[in-house]
């Protein structure tokens, strides 16, 4: 399924190229679904305010982990691929997968994702801080365990993957960004994740743009 989809897709990539706005998917756990109703709630709109450069789809499944990415991308439809994919994942498998594990394996299907459809370019949006996580272990575990991850994962985009997408005003510091169950951003943490993913999705249309010319 994913070489005959992945041929497809590079054989309508010339088409694909042609269009002069860029195709961006951003996906992920529930994260993404919140974030998606709240930017269409925004002064942005669901378009991020990109409408004259990009595209962009939300595709947010509720507890959404990283073995099923794959599905989710390739399994569902057989659309063309966008120029960019943003992956914000991660949250639900700390705890339930070793952390060492979880980078493992998130790196290998980014690395899966690039080899079979290699005009893609990768953003990776970093795991948020949790007051509390679902698996019920030590948040200070979790947390710091949380930016291990995130930076061995940052080390790999830098090192030619993609991009790397951080939310250092997203802080545990700081209750209000939370709802009650200590999981959730709360209305203004959302707002400050969709600030970052409008930022982080601009900054790398513009680089392609400026790679094209």
């Amino acid at each position: 399924m994913l070489e005959a989809l992945a041929f497809c897709w590079l054989l309508a990539e010339g088409a694909v190229c042609s269009v002069m706005r860029h195709r961006v998917l951003i996906c992920g756990h529930s994260m993404v679904f919140w974030t998606a109703r709240q930017a269409r709630r925004s002064h942005f709109g669901s378009q991020l305010g990109l409408s004259d450069k990009a595209i962009i789809e939300w595709r947010g499944k509720r507890a959404l982990r990283w073995h099923r990415l794959l599905h989710l991308l390739f399994g569902e439809s057989q659309c063309l691929p966008p120029h960019v994919l943003v992956i914000h994942l991660g949250g639900n498998d700390l705890g339930f997968v070793k952390d060492k594990a979880l980078v493992l394996q998130a790196i290998h299907n980014m690395r899966l994702i690039r080899e079979r459809c290699p005009f893609i370019t990768l953003i990776w949006s970093a795991m948020l801080p949790h007051q509390v996580w679902k698996c019920g272990c030590d948040p200070h575990i979790l947390n710091r365990a949380r930016r291990w991850v995130n930076n061995k994962i940052h080390n790999a985009m830098n090192g030619g993957l993609g991009f790397y997408l951080a939310h250092d005003d997203i802080m545990l510091l700081r209750p209000e960004l939370y709802r009650a169950d200590g999981i959730h951003p709360s209305e203004v943490g959302n707002q400050i994740f969709l600030r970052d993913l409008q930022a982080g999705v601009a900054a790398c249309l513009a680089s392609l743009v400026g790679d094209r010319d």
